[in-house]
């Protein structure tokens, strides 16, 4: 997947043993300001790489593809998320509406499929019971 497309913020990717292709996280100094550290937390070098290592190894992995090929197969992995914006006096089954959020309660809940490979369980219905 690397060469898609510019990487104007130096993102360094490396192949883990078991668990494929991961983008390296930015790290935030510790003695750096309460504010700088909330800046940096918050920025795409942190989030970026955190959303595209919560994505699974089989999007992760992808070579000899274009970027559409790419934008399509994750088109079609993110119809399988929920959406599920919070809203006052409604219960969410993910601490947010995040990819990642979402994706870590899957692998929580032992789903660890991917579309294509078998039916999805509903991510929220051990939650419900």
């Amino acid at each position: 997947m690397r060469g898609l497309c510019s990487n104007d913020i130096d993102l360094r990717f490396h192949e883990h043993q078991r668990l494929g292709q991961l983008c390296n996280m930015g790290r935030v100094h510790p003695r750096a300001l309460t504010r700088v550290k909330t800046l940096k937390s918050n920025s795409f070098s942190i989030h970026g790489p955190a959303l595209f290592n919560s994505l699974p190894q089989h999007l992760r992995a992808l070579t000899n593809v274009t970027l559409d090929q790419f934008k399509a197969r994750l088109d079609q992995f993110l119809q399988d998320l929920p959406d599920e914006p919070h809203l006052p006096h409604y219960h969410s089954h993910a601490p947010t509406n995040s990819i990642i959020d979402w994706l870590a309660l899957r692998r929580a809940d032992g789903d660890f499929t991917h579309p294509g490979e078998a039916t999805h369980r509903d991510p929220g219905a051990q939650h419900r019971a």
